[in-house]
């Protein structure tokens, strides 16, 4: 972990609220997909640190990026004014939740912007061919939240040992290839067959995040150590 005055080259707008910040790297720093930073902003005339996982993978050169769903918290307000060129403290890389290829089989039970380090993840298994399978749960209250689908579906392409399966849960409109409902332990058997030769990951909000890991130990017998979780805390 280091730290760096990063320059913002560029600002993304995803839908409504929704937003990537992009930073120029110049510097050949290593970090796993899946891992976060710690931005800092002033803030009333003092510094005020948060956390966001990575979007960007390591094996995207020459700049790093997170995606935030912005609020009306004095840190959204200051981050959504942010203009190109300015620079910002950032400290990274961080955190454990990562994969790199060290499972052969996982899946990922992902809400809301919790999908961020999954972006990276993919991205990575996708760039660098990794062999292992990787299944994608994401839940999104309506498809405009449903986040990189674009990129998912590349990375697909590129990788075919990826599997994206969208679900909605407040959204009466029929969108192809994407069910209806929260995730639950029946979802779970329907998509992923095999899920108990797999890893589980589950990010996003922590109600969401606890509600996932009760459900897979409780109703699936997933054993503890083959859960890795992480939340998100809108601020």
């Amino acid at each position: 972990m280091q730290n760096y005055q990063l320059e913002l080259i560029e600002i993304a707008t995803h839908c409504c609220d929704v937003k990537t910040f992009r930073f120029a790297l110049e510097d050949e720093v290593t970090y796993l997909p899946g891992q976060y930073l710690v931005l800092t902003l002033s803030i009333g005339g003092r510094p005020v640190s948060k956390a966001f996982s990575l979007s960007s993978s390591p094996t995207e050169k020459g700049f790093i990026q997170f995606t935030k769903k912005l609020s009306q918290s004095p840190f959204s307000k200051e981050l959504n004014e942010l203009e190109i060129g300015q620079k910002c403290n950032v400290r990274f890389p961080m955190g454990n939740f990562t994969f790199y290829g060290q499972y052969p089989k996982a899946a990922f039970l992902i809400g809301g912007i919790g999908v961020t380090p999954v972006r990276s993840i993919f991205k990575y298994a996708a760039d660098r061919k990794l062999e292992s399978s990787l299944v994608l749960l994401y839940s999104s209250r309506t498809p405009e939240y449903l986040l990189f689908r674009n990129d998912f579906a590349a990375m697909h392409k590129e990788n075919s040992r990826l599997e994206i399966i969208y679900t909605l849960t407040d959204c009466d409109e029929s969108i192809e290839g994407c069910r209806q409902g929260y995730i639950d332990a029946d979802m779970v058997r329907q998509e992923i067959g095999d899920y108990a030769e797999r890893m589980f990951y589950s990010c996003g909000p922590p109600a969401m995040v606890d509600a996932m890991a009760k459900m897979l130990m409780n109703k699936l017998s997933v054993p503890e150590d083959k859960i890795v979780t992480e939340d998100f805390i809108g601020y």
